[in-house]
Protein backbone atom coordinates (compact mmCIF):
# COMPACT_ATOMS: atom_id res chain seq x y z
CA UNK A 1 0.00 0.00 0.00
CA UNK A 2 3.04 2.09 0.23
CA UNK A 3 2.22 4.90 -2.09
CA UNK A 4 -1.19 4.63 -2.00
CA UNK A 5 -1.90 7.44 0.98
CA UNK A 6 -1.01 10.56 0.01
CA UNK A 7 -2.05 12.09 3.25
CA UNK A 8 -5.02 11.73 5.86
CA UNK A 9 -6.35 13.22 8.62
CA UNK A 10 -9.01 13.51 11.08
CA UNK A 11 -10.70 17.07 11.40
CA UNK A 12 -10.56 18.14 15.15
CA UNK A 13 -13.20 20.98 14.81
CA UNK A 14 -10.83 23.55 15.30
CA UNK A 15 -8.87 23.84 12.24
CA UNK A 16 -6.52 21.41 12.73
CA UNK A 17 -6.26 17.74 11.55
CA UNK A 18 -4.39 14.84 13.15
CA UNK A 19 -2.57 12.87 10.05
CA UNK A 20 -3.67 9.30 10.12
CA UNK A 21 -1.25 6.22 9.53
CA UNK A 22 -2.17 2.92 7.26
CA UNK A 23 -3.20 1.10 10.17
CA UNK A 24 -6.01 3.46 11.05
CA UNK A 25 -7.33 3.55 7.52
CA UNK A 26 -7.30 -0.14 7.41
CA UNK A 27 -9.90 -0.37 10.23
CA UNK A 28 -13.61 -0.82 9.55
CA UNK A 29 -15.10 0.49 12.41
CA UNK A 30 -16.64 4.06 11.64
CA UNK A 31 -14.06 6.89 12.80
CA UNK A 32 -15.25 9.11 15.38
CA UNK A 33 -14.99 12.41 14.01
CA UNK A 34 -14.47 13.52 10.38
CA UNK A 35 -11.76 12.47 8.45
CA UNK A 36 -10.28 13.21 4.85
CA UNK A 37 -8.32 10.47 3.13
CA UNK A 38 -6.66 11.37 -0.64
CA UNK A 39 -5.28 8.66 -2.72
CA UNK A 40 -2.98 8.51 -5.20
CA UNK A 41 -4.98 6.87 -8.60
CA UNK A 42 -1.76 5.66 -10.25
CA UNK A 43 -0.98 3.09 -7.01
CA UNK A 44 -1.94 -0.22 -7.27
CA UNK A 45 -3.26 -0.45 -3.73
CA UNK A 46 -5.85 2.86 -4.34
CA UNK A 47 -8.22 0.04 -6.28
CA UNK A 48 -7.51 -2.31 -3.57
CA UNK A 49 -8.55 0.19 -0.63
CA UNK A 50 -11.34 1.52 -2.34
CA UNK A 51 -12.85 -1.83 -3.42
CA UNK A 52 -12.53 -3.74 0.05
CA UNK A 53 -11.66 -0.88 2.60
CA UNK A 54 -13.53 2.50 1.64
CA UNK A 55 -17.20 0.64 1.47
CA UNK A 56 -18.22 2.47 -1.70
CA UNK A 57 -22.02 1.92 -2.41
CA UNK A 58 -21.27 0.47 -6.13
CA UNK A 59 -18.49 -0.65 -8.88
CA UNK A 60 -19.98 2.83 -10.92
CA UNK A 61 -18.14 5.03 -8.30
CA UNK A 62 -15.35 3.08 -8.04
CA UNK A 63 -14.40 3.47 -11.79
CA UNK A 64 -15.47 7.56 -11.65
CA UNK A 65 -13.29 8.39 -8.93
CA UNK A 66 -10.38 6.36 -10.88
CA UNK A 67 -10.67 7.17 -14.38
CA UNK A 68 -7.84 8.18 -16.34
CA UNK A 69 -10.36 10.90 -18.37
CA UNK A 70 -12.33 13.43 -16.51
CA UNK A 71 -14.66 15.72 -16.72
CA UNK A 72 -16.35 18.72 -14.22
CA UNK A 73 -19.41 16.67 -13.00
CA UNK A 74 -21.13 16.47 -9.58
CA UNK A 75 -23.54 13.52 -8.64
CA UNK A 76 -25.74 13.56 -5.66
CA UNK A 77 -26.70 9.86 -4.49
CA UNK A 78 -28.84 9.13 -0.98
CA UNK A 79 -25.72 7.90 0.77
CA UNK A 80 -23.17 10.83 -0.75
CA UNK A 81 -21.89 13.24 -3.34
CA UNK A 82 -19.48 12.55 -5.85
CA UNK A 83 -17.83 15.55 -6.95
CA UNK A 84 -14.97 15.95 -10.11
CA UNK A 85 -13.78 19.08 -10.00
CA UNK A 86 -10.54 21.08 -12.20
CA UNK A 87 -7.91 23.53 -11.62
CA UNK A 88 -5.20 25.03 -13.09
CA UNK A 89 -2.21 23.32 -13.00
CA UNK A 90 0.25 24.86 -11.13
CA UNK A 91 3.30 22.14 -11.13
CA UNK A 92 6.73 23.05 -12.04
CA UNK A 93 7.18 23.23 -16.12
CA UNK A 94 3.48 22.85 -16.53
CA UNK A 95 1.02 24.90 -18.64
CA UNK A 96 -1.89 26.45 -16.45
CA UNK A 97 -4.43 25.25 -18.88
CA UNK A 98 -3.33 21.32 -18.82
CA UNK A 99 -6.20 21.45 -15.92
CA UNK A 100 -5.89 18.71 -13.35
CA UNK A 101 -8.98 17.06 -11.80
CA UNK A 102 -9.29 15.98 -8.31
CA UNK A 103 -12.50 13.31 -7.67
CA UNK A 104 -14.13 13.41 -4.34
CA UNK A 105 -16.49 11.12 -2.76
CA UNK A 106 -17.88 13.23 0.00
CA UNK A 107 -20.13 11.40 2.79
CA UNK A 108 -21.33 13.12 6.46
CA UNK A 109 -18.33 12.06 8.38
CA UNK A 110 -15.52 10.88 5.78
CA UNK A 111 -13.99 13.07 2.55
CA UNK A 112 -12.15 10.76 0.04
CA UNK A 113 -10.25 12.48 -2.53
CA UNK A 114 -8.18 10.72 -5.48
CA UNK A 115 -5.65 12.46 -7.66
CA UNK A 116 -3.63 11.50 -10.71
CA UNK A 117 -1.42 14.25 -10.90
CA UNK A 118 -0.16 16.46 -8.27
CA UNK A 119 -2.37 19.10 -7.00
CA UNK A 120 -1.06 22.29 -5.24
CA UNK A 121 -4.47 22.37 -3.44
CA UNK A 122 -3.95 19.21 -1.72
CA UNK A 123 -0.47 20.57 -0.34
CA UNK A 124 -1.91 23.99 0.84
CA UNK A 125 -4.71 21.97 2.38
CA UNK A 126 -2.39 19.95 4.40
CA UNK A 127 -0.25 23.06 5.89
CA UNK A 128 -3.26 24.32 6.75
CA UNK A 129 -4.82 21.39 8.84
CA UNK A 130 -1.11 21.43 10.49
CA UNK A 131 -0.61 24.71 10.91
CA UNK A 132 -4.36 24.60 12.71
CA UNK A 133 -5.82 27.07 9.99
CA UNK A 134 -7.82 24.46 7.86
CA UNK A 135 -10.96 23.60 7.79
CA UNK A 136 -13.55 22.36 10.73
CA UNK A 137 -15.61 19.37 8.83
CA UNK A 138 -16.56 17.90 6.07
CA UNK A 139 -18.57 20.90 4.51
CA UNK A 140 -15.83 23.57 5.49
CA UNK A 141 -13.14 21.56 3.69
CA UNK A 142 -15.48 20.79 0.39
CA UNK A 143 -15.78 24.89 0.73
CA UNK A 144 -11.86 25.49 0.82
CA UNK A 145 -10.77 23.20 -1.63
CA UNK A 146 -13.31 25.26 -4.12
CA UNK A 147 -12.55 28.50 -2.99
CA UNK A 148 -8.51 27.37 -3.37
CA UNK A 149 -9.04 26.62 -7.07
CA UNK A 150 -10.71 29.87 -7.26
CA UNK A 151 -7.50 31.83 -5.58
CA UNK A 152 -5.04 29.78 -7.72
CA UNK A 153 -7.07 30.44 -11.02
CA UNK A 154 -7.13 34.44 -10.10
CA UNK A 155 -4.01 35.13 -11.48
CA UNK A 156 -3.86 33.06 -14.52
CA UNK A 157 -6.72 34.97 -15.43
CA UNK A 158 -4.60 38.07 -14.57
CA UNK A 159 -1.82 36.67 -17.18
CA UNK A 160 -4.51 36.41 -19.70
CA UNK A 161 -6.12 39.75 -19.68
CA UNK A 162 -2.24 41.66 -19.46
CA UNK A 163 -1.71 39.02 -22.49
CA UNK A 164 -4.18 40.85 -24.48
CA UNK A 165 -3.37 44.31 -23.01
CA UNK A 166 -0.83 43.89 -24.85
CA UNK A 167 -1.98 42.50 -28.15
CA UNK A 168 -4.22 45.18 -28.42
CA UNK A 169 -1.57 47.60 -27.51
CA UNK A 170 1.21 46.04 -30.17
CA UNK A 171 -1.80 46.21 -32.87
CA UNK A 172 -2.05 50.26 -32.11
CA UNK A 173 1.76 50.10 -32.41
CA UNK A 174 1.62 47.94 -35.65
CA UNK A 175 4.37 45.60 -34.24
CA UNK A 176 3.03 42.29 -35.69
CA UNK A 177 6.10 40.18 -35.07
CA UNK A 178 4.43 36.60 -34.28
CA UNK A 179 1.45 38.20 -33.01
CA UNK A 180 -0.94 35.24 -34.90
CA UNK A 181 0.43 33.03 -32.50
CA UNK A 182 0.30 34.97 -29.70
CA UNK A 183 -3.46 34.96 -30.65
CA UNK A 184 -3.77 31.86 -31.32
CA UNK A 185 -2.10 30.89 -28.24
CA UNK A 186 -4.40 33.55 -25.97
CA UNK A 187 -7.31 31.64 -27.75
CA UNK A 188 -6.32 28.35 -26.90
CA UNK A 189 -5.83 28.71 -22.85
CA UNK A 190 -9.25 30.62 -22.77
CA UNK A 191 -10.99 27.92 -25.18
CA UNK A 192 -9.57 24.69 -22.78
CA UNK A 193 -10.64 27.29 -19.38
CA UNK A 194 -14.02 28.16 -20.41
CA UNK A 195 -14.73 24.21 -21.47
CA UNK A 196 -14.11 22.92 -17.81
CA UNK A 197 -14.83 26.18 -15.60
CA UNK A 198 -18.57 26.71 -17.06
CA UNK A 199 -19.91 23.02 -15.84
CA UNK A 200 -17.96 23.48 -12.64
CA UNK A 201 -19.73 26.93 -12.09
CA UNK A 202 -23.15 24.95 -12.48
CA UNK A 203 -21.78 22.16 -9.94
CA UNK A 204 -20.94 24.62 -6.98
CA UNK A 205 -24.27 26.17 -8.00
CA UNK A 206 -25.81 22.77 -7.66
CA UNK A 207 -23.95 22.30 -4.42
CA UNK A 208 -25.68 25.50 -2.74
CA UNK A 209 -29.04 23.90 -3.51
CA UNK A 210 -28.40 20.36 -2.74
CA UNK A 211 -29.88 19.03 0.89
CA UNK A 212 -27.47 17.58 3.15
CA UNK A 213 -26.22 17.72 6.70
CA UNK A 214 -22.53 18.45 6.32
CA UNK A 215 -23.39 21.81 4.52
CA UNK A 216 -24.37 24.88 6.94
CA UNK A 217 -25.18 28.09 5.89
CA UNK A 218 -22.39 29.55 6.04
CA UNK A 219 -21.04 27.12 3.81
CA UNK A 220 -23.51 27.90 1.62
CA UNK A 221 -22.95 31.56 2.08
CA UNK A 222 -19.10 30.87 0.90
CA UNK A 223 -20.29 29.11 -2.07
CA UNK A 224 -22.73 30.96 -3.34
CA UNK A 225 -19.69 33.80 -3.69
CA UNK A 226 -17.33 31.06 -4.94
CA UNK A 227 -20.43 30.36 -7.43
CA UNK A 228 -20.34 34.03 -8.72
CA UNK A 229 -16.28 34.03 -8.99
CA UNK A 230 -16.45 31.09 -11.02
CA UNK A 231 -19.39 33.06 -13.21
CA UNK A 232 -16.83 36.06 -13.35
CA UNK A 233 -13.89 34.32 -14.51
CA UNK A 234 -16.63 32.49 -17.45
CA UNK A 235 -17.53 35.81 -18.37
CA UNK A 236 -14.21 36.94 -18.46
CA UNK A 237 -13.00 33.85 -20.58
CA UNK A 238 -16.00 34.92 -23.14
CA UNK A 239 -14.69 38.53 -23.10
CA UNK A 240 -11.50 37.51 -23.84
CA UNK A 241 -12.32 35.31 -26.47
CA UNK A 242 -13.89 38.01 -28.00
CA UNK A 243 -11.07 40.37 -27.92
CA UNK A 244 -8.94 38.08 -29.11
CA UNK A 245 -11.13 37.61 -32.24
CA UNK A 246 -11.15 41.03 -32.73
CA UNK A 247 -6.95 41.17 -32.14
CA UNK A 248 -6.77 38.54 -35.19
CA UNK A 249 -9.38 40.45 -37.14
CA UNK A 250 -7.62 43.80 -37.05
CA UNK A 251 -3.77 42.17 -38.10
CA UNK A 252 -5.94 40.33 -41.00
CA UNK A 253 -7.15 43.76 -41.86
CA UNK A 254 -3.99 45.46 -41.54
CA UNK A 255 -1.83 42.48 -44.02
CA UNK A 256 -4.43 42.82 -46.74
CA UNK A 257 -4.13 46.39 -46.89
CA UNK A 258 -0.15 46.40 -46.70
CA UNK A 259 -0.76 43.43 -49.24
CA UNK A 260 -3.06 46.12 -51.42
CA UNK A 261 -0.63 48.46 -50.85
CA UNK A 262 2.28 46.39 -51.65
CA UNK A 263 0.29 45.41 -54.95
CA UNK A 264 -0.80 49.04 -56.08
CA UNK A 265 2.93 50.06 -55.88
CA UNK A 266 3.77 47.57 -58.30
CA UNK A 267 0.87 48.22 -60.37
CA UNK A 268 2.02 51.41 -60.44
CA UNK A 269 5.27 50.10 -61.87
CA UNK A 270 4.45 48.35 -64.37
CA UNK A 271 1.71 50.84 -65.71
CA UNK A 272 5.14 53.21 -65.77
CA UNK A 273 7.62 50.90 -67.76
CA UNK A 274 4.24 49.18 -69.81
CA UNK A 275 5.50 52.05 -72.71
CA UNK A 276 9.01 51.77 -72.00
CA UNK A 277 9.31 48.08 -72.78
CA UNK A 278 6.88 48.99 -75.27
CA UNK A 279 9.12 51.17 -77.23
CA UNK A 280 12.48 49.82 -76.52
CA UNK A 281 10.97 46.21 -77.86
CA UNK A 282 9.85 47.99 -81.18
CA UNK A 283 13.09 50.06 -81.67
CA UNK A 284 15.02 47.03 -80.58
CA UNK A 285 13.86 44.90 -83.49
CA UNK A 286 16.88 44.01 -85.64
CA UNK A 287 15.51 44.96 -88.56
CA UNK A 288 15.91 47.20 -91.74
CA UNK A 289 14.54 50.58 -91.53
CA UNK A 290 14.78 51.29 -87.11
CA UNK A 291 15.01 55.11 -86.94
CA UNK A 292 17.95 56.24 -86.08
CA UNK A 293 19.80 53.37 -86.89
CA UNK A 294 23.38 55.10 -88.57
CA UNK A 295 22.75 58.40 -86.31
CA UNK A 296 25.44 58.50 -83.10
CA UNK A 297 22.76 61.24 -81.53
CA UNK A 298 20.00 58.80 -81.69
CA UNK A 299 20.35 56.89 -78.05
CA UNK A 300 20.30 60.31 -76.28
CA UNK A 301 17.15 61.25 -78.44
CA UNK A 302 15.49 58.55 -77.58
CA UNK A 303 16.51 58.42 -73.70
CA UNK A 304 15.22 61.82 -73.86
CA UNK A 305 12.01 60.74 -75.26
CA UNK A 306 11.33 58.08 -72.72
CA UNK A 307 12.13 60.42 -70.07
CA UNK A 308 9.59 62.44 -71.35
CA UNK A 309 7.38 59.63 -71.63
CA UNK A 310 8.19 58.47 -68.22
CA UNK A 311 6.95 62.33 -66.78
CA UNK A 312 3.85 62.66 -68.98
CA UNK A 313 2.67 59.24 -67.19
CA UNK A 314 3.51 60.92 -63.52
CA UNK A 315 1.50 64.14 -64.27
CA UNK A 316 -1.36 61.52 -66.08
CA UNK A 317 -1.39 59.69 -62.83
CA UNK A 318 -1.76 62.56 -60.33
CA UNK A 319 -4.53 63.99 -62.20
CA UNK A 320 -6.28 60.85 -62.19
CA UNK A 321 -5.51 61.03 -58.64
CA UNK A 322 -3.86 57.02 -58.99
CA UNK A 323 -1.40 58.04 -56.42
Amino acid sequence: MAGTFICAYRLNGDGSGTAIDEGMLQSVSPPSAPIWVHLSARSEGARSWLETQAQLPDETLLEALLAEDTRPRMQVRADGILLILRGVNLNENAEPEDMVSIRIWIESGRFISVQLRNLRGVEDMRQRLESGAGPVDIGDLVTSFIEGSIVRMSPVMGDLTDGIDDLEDRILQMDLQGIREQIISTRRKAIIFNRFLTPQKDIVQRLTEVQVDWLDRKNILRLQEAQNDITRFVEDLQALRERAHSVQEEVANILTERLNRNTYVFSMIAAIFLPLSFLTGLLGINVPGIPGADDPEAFLVFCGILVAVVLAQVALFKRLKWF
